[in-house]
């Protein structure tokens, strides 16, 4: 097997680890008291510091590896994706991939309604109603703290891993055969990191100064100190998406490539900019 099919396994025996051990951590969580259970979980539930650990450190493995595998399926374009129907279809799974699984990992982080959460969450819904004619309606459907507390947002992380589980393994592959090496290279590794390394969660007395989102967002952050809401927070993160559903389309995918290698790069200064405050 090629190293594009051994990511590939490795990225949905990530996904895997990620859904089943959020299965357990969504057992012991309190959507009505989500700081006091996500802290209970660390400090009461038997094995509740692993579970919790192990659903965080999958959750970022497969956000990493998603992103390798969709690098490695870029020269593979011209060939895999050169019909009508192949381009239509690289578009959906772009489209359909990457906004919900950077979205899920970010209202993971909310979830958990400590310091970084509660800004997480706040940051989020200020952006969306911020978006013209749409912005109510979308934080209404997404998000809707102010008004239902993490209600939405807990149904939308749900959502988004059935979705990310359907596309990412029915209709990507149709049919999905995961080996033995794969599933447990991964339960292996994130379970070894989950044994050294818990999953954070700030202490309210510890919030103090700037307030950091998660480690993928610190980029839009950063940004927002220096742009509108809508350019920082909706438009930029979109483009990358854009360019990548454009590749399929498009004879000369240099222009594209660049611009994308160019905007990965400026993300990547933010991202340490913000990270050094």
């Amino acid at each position: 097997m090629t190293s594009f099919g051994r990511v590939g396994e490795l990225t949905t025996s990530a996904l895997l680890v990620s859904i089943l051990s959020g299965l357990v951590v969504a057992y012991q969580y309190e959507v009505a008291d989500p700081f006091i259970s996500c802290a209970a979980m660390e400090a009461l539930i038997p094995f509740g510091p692993f579970f919790r650990a192990l659903h965080f450190w999958s959750s970022q493995a497969f956000l990493l590896l998603l992103g390798l595998h969709i690098v490695q399926s870029i020269p593979r374009l011209s060939s895999i994706y050169a019909t009508v129907e192949g381009r239509i279809y690289w578009t959906v799974l772009v489209v359909c991939l990457v906004p919900p699984a950077v979205f899920a990992l970010f209202t993971g982080y909310v979830l958990r309604w400590d310091a970084t959460g509660k800004a997480a969450g706040m940051i989020a819904e200020h952006l969306l109603l911020d978006i013209p004619v749409l912005g109510r309606t979308l934080d209404r459907f997404f998000v809707a703290i102010a008004n239902e507390g993490l209600n939405r947002v807990y149904a939308v992380h749900i959502l988004l891993a059935a979705i990310l589980w359907g596309i990412g393994t029915w209709y990507h592959t149709k049919r999905v055969f995961l080996r033995w090496w794969a599933w447990f290279a991964v339960l292996i590794a994130s379970g070894f990191v989950s044994l050294i390394f818990h999953a954070p969660i700030d202490l309210p007395q510890q919030a103090s100064g700037l307030i950091k989102g998660p480690w993928f967002f610190l980029g839009v952050q950063e940004l927002l100190r220096y742009l509108p809401p809508v350019v920082a927070g909706v438009i930029y993160p979109v483009m990358p998406v854009f360019a990548l559903a454009v590749l399929a389309w498009v004879r000369d995918k240099r222009p594209w490539l660049w611009f994308i290698a160019g905007w990965g790069l400026t993300y990547l200064g933010l991202l340490l900019l913000m990270s050094i405050r």
